[in-house]
């Protein structure tokens, strides 16, 4: 069989992935309990809050760039021949992860987006759709991530 696109770094860049998922999760827990902080009329964490926002959105995009680079080898390895047979749910599992994964990636850099030029504080019609915005994100980072831990669990390596 041929190699597959990176192959060999496989290992590592399966643990870059979850380095940057642990960052990912960190700041999105961070910027929830902030966003809640505002559903309660309370707007002291407001530059704390929008830091979190950039680097959840940047730790998204690492987190997705690197998930699409392991992708290949994932797939050719694991996707196919491991979860065919032995365990057929796995692969609508990782294919549905997957999808969620995308409409994340679109919902963080929505999310961030409006966040750039938003104040809270003053802005507080806004709080409408940033709020349920931030519970979707959250609600879908962690599916994502809980799915993944499973799928990896399941069979993570082809070694």
């Amino acid at each position: 069989m041929k190699p597959v696109f990176l192959e060999s770094f496989y290992p590592v860049l399966l643990l870059a992935h979850l380095g940057v998922t642990f960052f990912l999760v960190g700041a999105m827990v961070h910027n929830f309990w902030c966003v809640i902080r505002y559903v309660n009329g309370r707007f002291d964490r407001c530059d704390s809050e929008k830091r979190y926002a950039k680097w959840l959105f940047l730790a998204y995009l690492a987190a997705y760039g690197i998930g699409a680079l392991v992708y290949p080898a994932y797939k050719v390895y694991i996707g196919y021949p491991g979860f065919r047979i032995e365990t057929p749910w796995a692969k609508g599992l990782f294919e549905v992860k997957e999808h969620w994964a995308v409409i994340g990636l679109l919902m963080a850099g929505g999310y961030y987006y409006l966040r750039r030029n938003f104040e809270p504080e003053k802005e507080r019609a806004k709080l409408a759709l940033y709020v349920p915005l931030c519970f979707l994100l959250n609600a879908t980072v962690w599916y994502v991530v809980i799915a993944g831990c499973r799928l990896t669990m399941l069979k993570g390596s082809w070694s």
